[in-house]
Parts: structure tokens; sequence; C-alpha cells
């Protein structure tokens, strides 16, 4: 596939949404400040009601991974609506959500052996915990109540994700509304920022693994159902691989502990860190029990997430009679039919090789970029799965990473900014997550606009 050439960067630079103004004349809820408004939009590229164009570098969160405007999967879409719009998943199965749940299923290295598709991922999150709950009692141990998850980590934004995660940001206000006793946590991998002077990457993992096991203990053993974790951590960090050993020093632990080991690939996963699956590309040979995915699933041009389970847990559930959980959309005909054209187009296009070269390209760039420049901290990921960690102080308004946000944004770039990504308060960084059909030289100009907007920003506030 040809990729289509980004647009000239923007000059004079876009005008921002201002940090104070409110919205007038808007019916959207959502946002207290001006919004710009897109469209159209074609590949990596969106288009403004005033006719400007603006490069698209994050696929609104790690999602759009096909680009915008791809007629095959709008023809899948139309096909599958002419042919089966809609049936209840609870009275009759479909053929695209099976034909799906094989494709991933038989890619996953034998992890997994049923699939079950939602809406969302936080909805995919709930249907984990869930499951997790269900396995238990259906195994006569009704007694396991609690989840272990990380801090700093998030897993959406209904009430059952918000309790697994922890960005405090998000979370406290409502946390009278969360489980006081069921969800607790232990520290994210944050090797960087928290190794011990000589610690290897393998002993700072058995050390946090260590860490788990006196967790486990504590609450016991016997009343615990899982633990959750994603591969590459994305939101509440500012995308972090883990260090080397990871998962298999957890790993070692939960095994040992008999409890369910959850992996959320929502954001990192379907192909954004190289591999279909993101554990594939980063826990060294440790496949988890569920696994909850959605973002790149259906690329945007559908709402769809989904879990799927081993062979373990889904042979307790089937014995049981069925799944205790239901969505009316489950298992939706259209979104199932688009996922699996996305998931086809990815495969046959080869572009996970592309995903890894691009992003190898990208991280490689930025260093040489960004080299010695000050409040520059750390630049890290996984396939088209990047972090910039900037350092700058929590008491900053607006935040560091909101201005090279905005600064990317006057020079025609989307990324996102996150603050809090050290311990839900200190701590900014950018992420970076485009398509997978971007070329090489795309990568440059990404790079080539980040570099000078951190630059700029950078010295506005050292002035």
């Amino acid at each position: 596939m040809s990729p289509i050439a980004l647009p000239t960067l923007p000059t004079p630079p876009l005008s921002p949404p201002s940090f104070t103004s409110k919205v007038t004349g808007s019916a959207l809820l959502h946002h207290a400040t001006p919004q710009p408004v897109a469209t159209s939009a074609s590949s990596l590229t969106f288009t403004l009601q005033d006719g400007t164009e603006i490069i698209d570098g994050v696929g609104g969160a790690a999602v759009a991974c096909l680009g915008a405007g791809n007629t095959e999967i709008v023809q899948a879409m139309t096909e599958q609506a002419t042919k089966l719009s809609y049936c209840y998943h609870q009275l009759m199965g479909n053929e695209p959500s099976e034909q799906l749940g094989k494709f991933l299923c038989d890619r996953s290295q034998g992890a997994f052996v049923s699939a079950a598709f939602l809406n969302s991922g936080s909805e995919a999150i709930e249907a984990a915990i869930k499951l997790c709950r269900q396995y238990w009692v259906e195994k006569g141990q009704p007694q396991r109540k609690y989840i272990i998850a990380r801090f700093p980590s998030y897993h959406g934004n209904t009430l059952g994700a918000l309790a697994v995660g922890n960005i405090p940001a998000r979370r406290d206000m409502y946390t009278p509304l969360l489980s006081t006793t069921a969800f607790h946590h232990v520290p994210s991998p944050t090797y960087l920022r928290s190794h011990l002077p000589d610690e290897s990457e393998t002993s700072y993992s058995a050390r946090l693994a260590s860490e788990l096991d006196a967790k486990i203990r504590e609450l016991g053993p016997e009343n615990i159902m899982a633990f959750f974790a994603e591969p590459v951590v994305g939101a509440a960090l500012g995308v972090m691989p883990p260090p080397s050993g990871y998962f298999p020093a957890i790993s070692k632990v939960v095994r040992g502990h008999d409890i369910l080991l959850v992996m959320d690939e929502v954001m990192s996963g379907m192909g954004r860190c190289g591999s279909l699956f993101a554990h594939q590309a980063v826990a060294e040979g440790i496949k988890p029990d569920i696994c909850a995915i959605a973002k790149g699933l259906g690329a945007g041009y559908v709402t769809i997430s989904g879990i799927l389970v081993g062979d373990k847990v889904q042979r307790v559930v089937k014995q049981a009679g069925q799944w205790k959980s239901s969505h009316t959309y489950q298992n939706h005909p259209i979104n199932c039919a688009v996922a699996l054209k996305v998931c086809q187009i990815v495969e046959r296009d080869q572009l996970l090789q592309n995903v890894r070269q691009r992003g190898d390209q990208m991280r490689a760039e930025l260093r040489d970029g960004l080299k010695g420049v000050q409040r520059v901290f750390d630049i890290r990921g996984k396939g088209l799965f990047t972090g910039i960690e900037l350092d700058a102080p929590s008491s900053l308004s607006p935040r560091f990473a909101a201005r090279v946000k905005e600064k990317c944004f006057q020079n025609g770039l989307l990324i996102l900014g996150l603050s809090g990504t050290i311990d839900g308060k200190e701590g900014e960084a950018l992420v970076i997550a485009p398509a997978y059909i971007i070329s090489a030289e795309q990568v440059s100009q990404m790079v080539s606009v980040l570099v000078k907007s951190i630059k700029a920003s950078v010295s506005e506030l050292e002035a």
C-alpha cells in the first residue's frame, strides 16, 4: 500500500484553543473549552472547519491504526449492514463474530480458545472482572473477591475499571462509589526512576515480584481472584514497556498462588507494539488467562472491544452452562465484520513489520533530535507506541505536557499530552501512536514537528 503524503505544515501556525475561554453555542457536554472541529479526514490527515489540515500523530488515542478513509473497510461495513445488520447474541449467533474470534485465537500462539466482543475498552475490563469472579464461584471458591492491579495504572472509565486502575485525577471524584476492599495495588514498573543503585532490570523485576508476593500473602492467596496488568503501560505512565524479566517473575508468583493473570491490551494490543498481541512483543513468552482488547481492533471505524480467554477459564465457564454477562450489542455483526477486515488488512499488507521498523526509526530520530535538550528525561516505547517523558514541576499552569501538546497543534500535529505520569501528580509525558501505514518520510516529518515543539516549549519555560 503506497502511503499518502502528509500535508505541508500550516504557516502561519494554527490558533490553538484557549485555556481560559468558554464554549459558546456547542450542543455537546464534554468540553469546557473550544475544540477544533474536524469536517473530514483522509489517511493521516484531518481537515478542520476552516480548511486547515493537521497531521494525526496519535490516532485519536492509539485507535486509528489504518488511518481514515480506507475504502475496503467502508465496503465491508456496507456489505455487512446490507446482509445482516444486527442480531441479539442470546438468541442467534452470526458469522462475522465467529470468524473474528477464530482469527484472533488462531494467532494467539495457543493462549486463547474463545472470545466475546463488546463495545469499548472499559466494557471489556468490566467483562474481565466479572469473568474472574464467575470462574472462582463456579470452581467452588466464592470467597475469592480481591483483585490486585498496579499504581499508577489506567484500565478504563467505568466504575469497575476505575477501581482496578489508579490515576487519581481520573478516579478520586468517584472514590465514594468504588469498592474500598475488593481492589488493591502494587507499584507499576518504572525502572529508570525507581531502581536501586547498581540494580539490573532483572533484579528490579524480581523485587517487584516479591512485593506482589507480599501483597498476596497479606490478603491471603485463597481470597484473590486475579492480577491485572498492561503489557505496555499507556496513559498512566506515558508508554512504559516492562523491564527485562518482569512478566516471567510476576507470572511465577501469580501461578504459584493459583491466581488468574489478566492482561489489559486495550491500548497496546492489536498490532500497536509490533505483534498482534502486545504480550507477544514484551512478556517474554508469558501468556495471560484473560486478555482485554479494543482501540486498534476496529481502527476507529466501529466501536468494538473484546475479551479472549484461555482453555482453563473457558472450560469452567462452559461447564457451568454459560458466561453470566450479556450486553445488547455483544458480538455485533457489523462491528465484527469491520474488525475482521481490519485484522486481515494488517496481516495481508505486512503492516506489523512496518510498525516495528517505523517505531524504531521514530525513537532513534527523536533521541538524535532531542539529545542534550533540558527537560527530556526518557524516550521509550515499542512498535508505533512511543512515549517522551519530560521533567517539569506540577505547579505549572497549564502543565508542561499540555504546553507541548498545544505547541505541536500550532505546528500542525496532534499528539497526547499527559500529566501525573510518575505518581499520579508529578510527571509529564507525550504519547505518539500514528497509523500503521505511516511511511519513513512521514515519521521524519512528525519527529521534526515534535523536536521543534519541545525545544520551543523548553525555551519558553527557561526564559
